[in-house]
């Protein structure tokens, strides 16, 4: 299977990947991450019951992505989802994540909506959202404060049903 929980000897690796700056640049923390901070960070994640983080491994068992579902409502049936690739990663893998990762959700996890909220400068995940069939629902207005001032955030969704018709389109992937 290419999605498995994170584990601890996990950690290091992911925590490379997280601090490189072309994942940075693109996350709602975009500080520095310490060994002692991701270590925490870690063990409060592992706790929750609404939470889920799984790192994508891929033909060849090589891990190649970080994938995570948050806000998990089992009533409601819908959560926000994040991810992002080890840097350097071949052309496709993000595509390939994003399926297997929309699969579990829907699928494995038994969910009805997914949401995602992107950063107005990232034109890369709002692409991405759009290629794997979610709609914009919204923008928040000078929602996030950056280093580089005031940044709207878009708010994608994806229902069950309009992933199982999109799905055809990337049956290949």
């Amino acid at each position: 299977m290419p999605l498995r929980k994170i584990q601890e000897e996990d950690l290091e690796l992911m925590l490379s990947w997280r601090n490189h700056p072309s994942v940075r640049a693109s996350m709602f923390s975009q500080s520095i991450i310490e060994p002692d901070q991701h270590r925490a960070w870690f063990w409060r994640e592992s706790q929750k019951e609404n939470s889920l983080w799984l790192l994508f491994v891929d033909s060849v068992k090589k891990p190649t992505g970080v994938v995570y579902f948050t806000d998990i409502d089992r009533l409601a049936r819908n959560a926000f989802w994040g991810f992002y690739t080890a840097p350097g990663s071949k052309r496709g893998i993000g595509t390939q994540m994003g399926v297997e990762a929309l699969d579990h959700f829907f699928s494995e996890q038994g969910l009805h909506k997914l949401n995602a909220e992107v950063l107005e400068n990232n034109e890369r995940s709002h692409r991405f959202h759009r290629k794997l069939g979610f709609l914009k629902e919204g923008i928040f207005r000078d929602q996030y404060l950056g280093k580089d001032g005031y940044q709207s955030v878009t708010r994608f969704g994806l229902l069950e049903s309009e992933w199982a018709e999109h799905r055809k389109i990337l049956k290949d992937i």
